[in-house]
Order: structure tokens, then C-alpha cells, then sequence
């Protein structure tokens, strides 16, 4: 097959830069988005997410602006496609059950519209067994068509980094799952065209639960660094100092401890490989996840210490939140520990939230102006690390704010040069 005509079903943070990676390399490229303001916007050249993405924007404007990438909102498009990647959210539930319902409604458009000899590519996230059990079987039944025979698949992964997208589509190795050998050909053929990294090949079901352990793992790593943070509070020690020279013995890599997990990936990947066992528990996985969403509720916690201690009543205060975004200098609000802080302390205190990036999902005071976020505030809160925070003169903050309260959930902050300035400092792995 030479493939003409691509198709990416969703264009969210994994589909439109794969799609602009596509149209960049010569490839008629449609983009198959819901949401008609993301339409509009794409078909502008105008990136419609928000953050730093280096290399993101200049490349969508290119290939707009060449007509080689085209959204639309009309499922007849997929008709046309030679090849179709399928990049939409799959999440989970209040229970932690993978919902599968974008997903099944973009397999159901495409299996409508698959034409005989096309390669579908999945790289949504999915729970181990759903290619198998779920996917290609509700294809073939809407097709009418046969895996391997008359049309071709393959499950492949995302492993993109959020503020670094264009480099790890291109740099990080891409596992593809295949189907038969057929669709596995047609599969190296096409990402060969912009994975500039190893291509390993396994079979589906693998594929699947690699995905989804390769971010429980992390997850479990952070979780265990956020537990010696607990600790090194407790025991009046700088969980960043013991971080760094555990790391100098061979074969240790801590993670960074933190202000809690965010995200599309982190948050929910544990969960999704977990849903597919049903005869045994994962106490490790699920614990992890516990440690990591009890953070975000630890930093207002230690916020309301420290309110305490410079004699203000939680009720009586007004709390600046800086960051929203899950991640730094992003726009992305998704699970992000700051709506968790929101939440926990919005009921009592006064609560204004500074971003430079993200569009808040709730109703909350809101600013992009951080003097006016500081201003008369009791508390400032750090969630995000984004870079704005790094350039922060203290001098200017203290002069700012009704009372010098820093609660820093990232290490922003020299914790003795704060308490120079008269502030009550507390830090996530910071003891006092």
C-alpha cells in the first residue's frame, strides 16, 4: 500500500501534533476533531493548546498553511483514508473503571466508513485485551470486513511528553503491536516516515500492557519519593539534599516528590492495567496512587499550618494559588493537583488562582497577573512549577502580600532565604 490520504480521529494533545508530523513529511492529512471551535482553530493555523510546545505551532501554520492538514468535524472524511489513527481520550470512572465510550464511538464512525485495504492504527491507551476483545471485533462487525484480510491493524502507543511533543514523537522508541504481518509492514512503513527512534514489534495484547505499566511504574517511583518527603518533614530533614546523594550510588534514580500527580497518562494508566486483572489485587499500584493523591491535600494542609501559626483564621484569609496547569508551562488542567488544593480549602478561605497559561475548569477567582494574585494575600500557594515562579523577587512578594505565608509544593523556593524575608515557609520534603 502507498499511502495517500491519513486520517487522526481526535486532535487533543496527542493527535494534532501527530497529525501536524504527518502533513510535515508530504502526507494529505485530515483531522478528525468534535469540538468545532478546535476545527476552526487548527484550520487557522492556530494551535488551540495552550502552554509551551516548541516547534508545535510553526509546524501546524507550515502545513496549513501548504493545505496539507485539513480539519473537519465530518466522519465522511474517513472514507478517504489509507491509513487511520485512532487518538482519542479513554478515561476512567469515580470508581477507577476505564470508560471506553470515545472510543467506541470513533471505532464505530471509522468501521462505517473503512475502506477495503486501509490500516487502522490505535494509540489511545486501553485497558490489556481490549484490541483483541473489543476493538477488532466491533470494526469487523461494522465493516463487514476482516482483520488481516481486508483491512489492516496495528496498536501502537503514544509515549509523548506534554511540553516536548514534536521531539518525543520523533525521538522516543514506538512499539507496535501487530495483528498479523501484513498490518505490521504497513505499520513500519508509514511511522518509519517520522520516528526517527527504534521501532520494536510485539503482539497486541503486549503491546497494551506495556503501555499501561510503563506509567505505573513512574507513578509508583513518585509515590515513593513523595513518602520519604512525608518522612524527611517529619524528621526535620531536606528531601531534596537526600534525594540528590541517594542518587549518587549507582543504579538509584529517586524521583522528584511534589505537590501530587496530574494529567491524562499518570492518573490513570495504574488503573486501566489493573481493571484487566480480576483474580488477584495490585496493593502496590493501588497504593502508589493513594500516596500520590493524598499530595495535593498535604500542601493545603500544610497551608492551614502555617495559617495557624501567624495567628490568621482560615476563614478570615485569602489564599493565592500559583499554577493551575497539571504541568509546567502548560495549559493543561486535567487532574491537576491545584483543583484538589482548590477544593480542599475553597469552602473556608478566600481563594484567587494565577495561571500564565491554563483556562480554569471551575468558577474561582482568576488572573493572569501575579502582582494582583499576591496582593493582600495571607498565603501563596505553589502547585506548578511553571518558569514565571523561578524569577520571583521575594522582596517584591513580601511587600505584596497582607502576610508572608510560602507553601511550596515544588521546590521553587530556598527555604532559609525565605525565613531571611520573614516568611513562614513550608515546603512539601522540607522539615523544619
Amino acid at each position: 500500500m502507498s499511502t495517500k490520504v491519513i486520517c487522526v480521529v481526535g486532535l487533543g494533545y496527542v493527535g494534532l501534533p501527530l497529525a501536524c508530523l504527518f502533513a510535515d513529511k508530504g502526507y494529505e492529512t485530515i483531522g478528525l476533531e468534535k469540538e468545532r471551535k478546535k476545527v476552526e482553530l487548527i484550520n487557522q493555523g492556530i494551535c488551540p493548546l495552550r502552554g509551551k510546545e516548541p516547534g508545535l505551532n510553526e509546524i501546524l501554520l507550515s502545513v496549513v498553511n501548504k493545505r496539507k492538514l485539513i480539519a473537519t468535524s465530518d466522519p465522511e472524511i474517513c472514507s478517504q483514508a489509507n491509513a487511520i489513527f485512532i487518538c482519542v481520550d479513554t478515561p476512567i470512572n469515580e470508581f477507577q473503571k476505564p470508560v471506553l465510550t470515545f472510543l467506541e464511538c470513533a471505532v464505530m464512525e471509522v468501521g462505517k466508513r473503512l475502506k477495503k485495504g486501509a490500516l487502522v492504527a490505535v494509540e489511545s491507551t486501553l485497558p490489556p485485551g481490549t484490541m483483541n476483545n473489543f476493538v477488532i471485533p466491533l470494526l469487523e462487525s461494522v465493516s463487514g470486513l476482516r482483520a488481516g484480510n481486508d483491512f489492516y491493524i496495528v496498536y501502537s502507543p503514544e509515549r509523548i511528553l506534554p511540553g516536548n511533543v514534536i521531539v518525543s514523537l520523533k525521538k522516543n522508541a514506538r512499539i507496535i503491536g501487530c495483528h498479523d504481518e501484513k498490518s505490521l509492514s504497513l505499520a513500519r512503513e508509514i511511522y518509519s516516515a517520522i520516528v526517527e527512534a527504534p521501532i520494536y514489534e510485539t503482539d497486541m495484547l503486549t503491546a497494551e500492557i506495556v503501555k499501561t505499566v510503563e506509567n505505573a511504574y513512574r507513578d509508583v517511583q513518585i509515590a515513593f519519593a513523595n513518602e520519604v518527603a512525608l518522612a524527611c518533614e517529619e524528621l526535620g530533614a531536606d528531601v531534596f539534599e537526600v534525594r540528590r546523594l541517594v542518587n549518587t550510588s549507582p543504579f538509584r534514580d529517586m524521583h522528584l516528590p511534589g505537590s501530587g500527580v496530574g494529567g491524562h497518562c499518570l492518573t490513570k494508566d495504574p488503573w486501566l492495567f489493573a481493571s484487566s486483572i480480576t483474580r488477584q489485587s495490585l496493593p502496590l499500584i493501588s497504593t502508589a496512587r493513594a500516596i500520590n493523591d493524598s499530595m495535593p491535600k498535604h500542601l493545603a494542609a500544610l497551608a492551614i499550618e502555617a495559617l495557624c501559626e501567624a495567628g490568621i483564621e482560615v476563614s478570615k484569609s485569602k489564599i493565592s494559588v500559583l499554577g493551575l496547569a497539571f504541568r509546567k508551562d502548560l495549559g493543561d488542567t486535567r487532574n491537576s493537583p491545584a483543583l484538589v488544593v482548590i477544593d480542599t480549602l475553597r469552602k473556608d478561605a478566600k481563594i484567587i488562582v494565577h495561571d500564565p497559561y491554563a483556562e480554569p475548569p471551575i468558577d474561582i477567582a482568576f488572573t493572569r497577573d501575579i502582582n494582583e494574585a499576591l496582593r493582600d494575600s495571607d498565603c501563596a500557594i505553589f502547585v506548578t512549577d511553571h518558569s514565571d515562579y523561578f524569577t520571583i523577587d521575594l522582596q517584591e512578594m513580601a511587600k505584596l502580600m497582607h502576610t508572608r505565608i510560602i507553601v511550596d509544593g515544588r521546590n521553587l523556593f530556598d527555604a532559609k532565604k525565605c525565613r531571611e524575608k520573614g516568611f513562614i515557609y513550608r515546603g512539601i520534603g522540607k522539615g523544619r
